[in-house]
């Protein structure tokens, strides 16, 4: 019996081994700060906002099929989902990796820790879609042990893919809430988290301070009405977004 265990144990570690064995990387290229303004035409600020350090990005073939993997090394766990929440768009499954994901038809975004990484699959196929959690799996570890700590006024939420952002600064928001940014002009702020409602075209945020005077400030601009919970270094709050009929996406930029 002691001999059966061990060889199952041993049979566990052999998708990884042969994942190792298969994957090919035909390019790599790393980018640092202001370097990332070579890899990106446009959106290397969204980035540098949240503070992202390094970018690794691999050109690799894993069984016969071509992938992009983008690795960004961001500070914080939340800063990784930040970003990520800035790219994730109608996930096809949201949440499923035991970490923060979302499969679309041509890519797989996740968040693992303080990273933030894409793999795309150029062919859109079913083959290519099928092994990208393979792909993923293979440079990082999708335990969700050091998933980002979501606030608890957002619980009930999950999957949070596709419905949560979570904010750094103006460059962030300014893309997604023209109320919001306006609300937070002249505060200072650590963190946003923000859920949209697109039918009723509002928007609840939690805004996260260091001091208690820039909360006193926001209740100068938010109407009394629309605050749902304040404490000494938070604000909870509810807004309505304008229609934007010229954006492809919509209100609040997704």
């Amino acid at each position: 019996m002691k001999y059966v265990i061990q060889w199952l144990v041993l049979l566990t570690f052999i998708p990884v081994f042969l994942v190792a064995q298969e994957i090919e990387v035909k390019r790599e290229r790393e980018f640092t700060g202001s370097g990332l303004y070579g890899f990106m035409n446009g959106g290397a600020e969204q980035f540098l906002e949240y503070g992202v350090s390094k970018l690794v990005a691999r050109d690799v073939v894993y069984e016969g099929l071509e992938y992009t993997v983008e690795i960004y090394d961001m500070p914080t766990p939340e800063d990784a989902f930040g970003i990520y929440s800035l790219h994730v768009f109608r996930c096809q499954r949201a949440d499923t990796l035991g970490c923060i994901d979302c499969l679309s038809p041509y890519q797989l975004q996740a968040v693992a820790g303080n990273k933030y990484v894409s793999v795309v699959f150029p062919s859109g196929s079913a083959a290519a879609k099928s092994k990208a959690d393979a792909v993923i799996r293979y440079y990082l570890p999708m335990d969700g042990k050091d998933n980002p700590a979501f606030p608890e006024q957002l619980e009930g939420l999950s999957p949070y893919s596709g419905k949560v952002k979570f904010f750094r600064g103006p460059i962030g928001i300014s893309g997604v809430s023209t109320s919001l940014m306006h609300y937070l002009e002249g505060v200072a702020y650590t963190g946003v988290w923000f859920v949209a409602d697109k039918p009723s075209k509002s928007y609840r945020a939690l805004v996260c301070v260091k001091e208690k005077g820039e909360i006193d400030k926001l209740k100068e601009k938010v109407p009394a009405s629309d605050i749902i919970r304040s404490g000494n270094d938070f604000i909870y709050l509810t807004g309505k977004e304008q229609e934007k009929q010229h954006e492809e996406n919509g209100d609040f930029g997704f």
